[in-house]
């Protein structure tokens, strides 16, 4: 289970969205949280009242999320938002950073702003993206509940994917979750590959994903199932994220050494925008 979650909360229209998931983690094991807000220094110059109002806003939310029976506390500090939020992160021994996300569009990636950006970028701690709606109907009181009850690890076989491992683990609350252990061989990387050499390599992976399963197995998910899929990585994730119903997408940010290094990076980026389900990532050590 998770223990401890850095909130970093950005003042949007939006945020409360966050706050009700956050409050749903509640029944996945988070133990406590930390509503964390950054007031620019520009923003600290033209006004003192925002951070009376925001402060307000602040023990708002602590009583609504202490409700759960999770430990809430909050911090306002004057600083750089997204250097604040990474050094209050490696401190403060987090499990992770919970933030919010747009969608796809070049206009929704505006909206998520630079704060969001960079500490995905930045962060060496794993990140929970939550992906914002924009309708949200007549939903009411917490939701995230479920958030890990199908869950889809795309692998890569790389260090950093087997680093997802024991997040996974932690993400393991009832039995009859379902876990699928997703692997894909990038057409980019098999454009002048040899049909012997390829079908080598689906035997060694399909070992690999083999072994996977029977590794969550033993840690006891249930429902465990590995796909081996040829494709575009991009498009074969988002597919299966949909055809199996995922509530949540963990990946590592980036892969193999190389220049393959940043085909794995960039897939992790674009599945961040794209995806319509939350997504974990899980970051290289730096």
């Amino acid at each position: 289970m998770f223990a401890k979650v850095l909130f970093p909360v950005i003042m949007t229209e939006h945020t409360e969205q966050i706050v009700n998931c956050v409050g749903g983690l509640a029944k996945n094991g988070v133990k406590e949280v930390l509503l964390f807000h950054v007031i620019s220094i520009s923003e600290e110059m033209n006004s003192n009242t925002s951070r009376k109002y925001d402060e307000e806003i602040l023990k708002k939310w602590k009583i609504l999320l202490e409700e759960t029976g999770m430990k809430v506390s909050y911090k306002i500090v004057t600083g750089i938002p997204w250097i604040e939020i990474l050094d209050t992160a490696e401190k403060g021994k987090f499990s992770f950073i919970m933030i919010g996300s747009h969608g796809s569009s070049f206009l929704d990636r505006v909206l998520i702003g630079s704060v969001t950006e960079n500490v995905v970028h930045h962060s060496s701690r794993p990140i929970f993206i939550y992906k914002l709606k924009k309708e949200m109907g007549k939903k009411e009181g917490f939701f995230c509940e479920d958030v890990f009850s199908r869950i889809l690890y795309v692998t890569d076989f790389s260090e950093t994917s087997e680093k997802c491992i024991p997040y996974i683990q932690k993400m393991m609350i009832k039995t009859k979750q379902k876990l699928t252990i997703l692997h894909v061989q990038d057409m980019r990387n098999l454009k002048h590959v040899a049909p012997e050499k390829i079908e080598e390599f689906n035997k060694l992976d399909l070992e690999r994903l083999d072994g996977l399963r029977k590794k969550f197995s033993a840690f006891g998910f249930k429902n465990v199932m590995s796909l081996l899929s040829t494709g575009y990585s991009i498009s074969e994730i988002l597919n299966y994220a949909r055809t199996e119903e995922a509530t949540i997408i963990v990946l590592g940010r980036k892969g193999k050494s190389n220049i393959k290094e940043m085909l794995m990076g960039g897939v992790a980026q674009t599945i961040v925008h794209k995806s319509e389900v939350p997504v974990f990532l899980v970051e290289e050590n730096k």
